[in-house]
């Protein structure tokens, strides 16, 4: 039946409530704290003077963080019950340790941390937060603006206000009935209202207002509360025919290596993250989760090497589905050709030498356009299958993409399997797998999607909400059916079924992001040079090496190259970060630019030999002629190709 406007109102009053009487805070809690712009461990951080720091106490200049601490005890009314702690610093986000163990985090997409499934009365708990106060205020595009009024005004003094934190029950029961009613009202909307699906899971839902009543004392509340699920089970519990569409569903939370925030903020970032997902790995064992960027393990291993190790073993356990290709999410039309294999090349290496895993998808939900040279690339890198959603991204007009899934032929007739998906900060409601499926660029001849779901850039990740939805919508009639896999799981159900026939020849164009290519110039410089710089270096130390016996290795400009690579991150590369990030990126290149020169020198000493006369190295490719002044006036010498010769 069509739901009338009464019954839907009441059906969305009761949802609503549902979801309000999930959390019962049982007891304030009240933290102490300091302010520093120092980079502390946690040891280090417990030696600070901390002061109270009741509810609203101001604190945060530019790019300080804040430690809190606070201590609980478990009531005996909470004995045996799912306990969780809220607290609220006013910080952006903070990465928390419980009785000395990194535990999880806090910040838009993430409000509670569990402290135990199972309470026991009296158990304590020592709670210390780091957390980030910010560094004023955060555009990608606003204005214009009057003469004399700033874009990006100074913060003052303090950004941020402790607000109220609480200690509390997380009734289990009612959160479970309410992911219930919302998976069921929404995918009713979503349906035929005069189809018999919908009429029964709509007399389901107005059965269940009528069984559960949120206003009574909390244990007669909870048993009409289990009479409502009751109800609603039969509904949930249909499944679907043998022709719905199927999307390959893992965990993602994309975080900019460097982009409205700098590198060393990226690092909480990345832990607070990966502490989110280690959490639910506990309590979901089904549950899978993407972390595509090398340098983000590394920089993590290097700041916080505890959560690392526990994320390393997750990997081993293949619980984290370590694949992505690149060092990170490279611009791919300013890097050069060479760069761009050497991300692939350093990023496949880490993944095999340190995590164990072969990395076959280049990963690149977010780089704004694609070389028509990479095909040809990821073919030499044994790379079997790319992935991206931002060509989608039309909001400024513009033709739209014609496929999801598809050939992607390079400039040399290079061809890779390519997918094409439209979100990668994705729900698990049903109303977003129905928008996934019927959204799509092709409408014929795919039976598959991409579903990546989670918080990205600070969010956190995926919560219990991501995996609670996805239990119950993984074969539910009515909706695309949802399978955990990895893009490379994708990859090869395409390639077992057979990908569709069509072809796309040459770049991927993004239409969006106007401007980024041509800003921040000194940055776009830096990258070239540095480019350079390294190729000239490998290029004579190879052959002093080879010749003379010069002191060479792959890893001797490991760091250098390293860097460049970071440096080519999408946001920072094309020109769309903030200003600190790009001081720090042209700060690199001058390092790498002098261990560069340096090496490309003594090399060329080493292959000119001793004695006072002087050679001149030529590195191109093809033979030239170069003036040279001497003495006796100017000289013309031909140099060979990638050679040398004595003036």
């Amino acid at each position: 039946m069509a739901l009338t406007i009464e019954w839907k109102h009441r059906i969305e009053l009761w949802e609503k409530a549902l979801w309000e009487a999930c959390y019962k805070p049982i007891q304030p809690v009240f933290l102490e704290g300091f302010a520093t712009t120092e980079h502390l461990s946690p040891q280090q951080a417990l030696q600070g003077a901390f002061q109270p720091m009741p509810p609203g106490t101001a604190w945060g200049a530019k790019w300080e963080y804040g430690w809190f601490r606070t201590t609980v005890t478990i009531p005996p009314e909470a004995e045996g019950k799912r306990v969780v702690i809220r607290l609220n610093t006013g910080g952006i986000e903070s990465v928390v340790w419980i009785n000395a163990q990194a535990a999880g985090s806090f910040g838009w997409g993430h409000k509670e941390i569990t402290l135990a499934r199972q309470a026991a009365a009296g158990q304590r708990y020592e709670i210390l937060l780091e957390s980030y106060a910010g560094h004023g205020h955060i555009t990608v595009g606003d204005g214009p603006y009057p003469d004399g009024v700033e874009s990006v005004p100074e913060p003052g003094p303090t950004q941020c206000v402790v607000g109220e934190s609480t200690l509390g029950i997380w009734r289990e029961e009612v959160y479970q009935a309410a992911v219930d009613f919302t998976t069921l009202f929404d995918l009713s909307q979503l349906l035929d209202p005069l189809s018999l699906r919908a009429c029964q899971i709509d007399e389901a839902l107005m059965d269940a207002t009528l069984l559960i009543d949120p206003e009574l004392a909390e244990p007669e509340m909870l048993e009409t509360i289990c009479a409502g699920r009751e109800r609603m089970r039969p509904v949930l519990e249909k499944h679907n025919g043998p022709t719905m569409p199927t999307l390959f569903a893992f965990g993602h939370a994309h975080i900019d290596v460097a982009w409205l925030w700098p590198l060393r903020h990226t690092e909480r970032k990345m832990a607070a993250t990966v502490l989110n997902q280690l959490a639910l790995f506990e309590e979901y064992p089904e549950f899978r989760f993407l972390q595509s960027q090398p340098h983000l393990y590394w920089m993590l291993q290097q700041r916080y090497p505890d959560i690392y190790a526990r994320f390393k073993q997750a990997v081993r356990e293949g619980k984290v589905i370590a694949d992505g290709g690149m060092w990170v999410e490279a611009d791919t039309n300013l890097s050069g050709g060479e760069s761009l294999i050497r991300q692939i090349l350093y990023g496949r290496a880490f993944f095999r030498d340190e995590l164990g895993v072969d990395s076959r998808v280049l990963w690149l939900p977010d780089v704004f356009g694609y070389s028509g040279a990479l095909p040809q690339i990821l073919k030499g890198c044994g790379m079997i299958g790319f992935a991206t959603q931002k060509i989608t991204w039309a909001y400024n007009g513009g033709e739209r993409f014609p496929y999801n899934i598809f050939w992607w032929e390079g400039i040399d007739g290079s061809a890779i399997a390519a997918h094409i998906f439209t979100d990668y900060n994705s729900e698990m409601r049903p109303r977003n797998l129905v928008e996934r499926w019927n959204t799509r660029l092709q409408m014929n001849g795919i039976h598959s999607m991409i579903q990546s779901f989670g918080w990205g850039d600070g969010g956190g990740g995926p919560t219990r909400d991501h995996l609670e939805f996805y239990r119950r919508v993984q074969d539910l009639e009515g909706l695309p059916r949802v399978r955990m896999a990895s893009p490379a799981e994708f990859f090869e159900d395409l390639f077992a079924h057979g990908l569709p026939k069509e072809r796309y020849v040459g770049e991927l164009y993004f239409q969006a992001h106007r401007g980024t290519y041509t800003s921040q110039a000194r940055t776009k410089r830096g990258n070239r040079r540095s480019e350079f710089a390294l190729r000239e270096a490998e290029l004579w130390a190879s052959a002093a090496r080879a010749l003379r016996g010069f002191d060479f290795t792959p890893k001797t400009l490991w760091e250098q190259w390293r860097s460049l690579l970071l440096n080519q991150f999408h946001d920072v590369l094309p020109g769309s970060s903030i200003a600190r990030v790009y001081e720090e990126a042209e700060a690199t290149y001058t390092e790498i630019l002098a261990a560069a020169g340096q090496t490309a020198q003594q090399a060329a000493r080493m292959l000119a030999g001793s004695g006072s006369g002087r050679t001149a190295f030529n590195s191109l490719a093809w033979e030239r002629r170069a003036l040279f002044a001497t003495p006796q006036g100017e000289v013309e010498v031909e140099l060979p190709p990638c050679g040398w010769a004595p003036i």
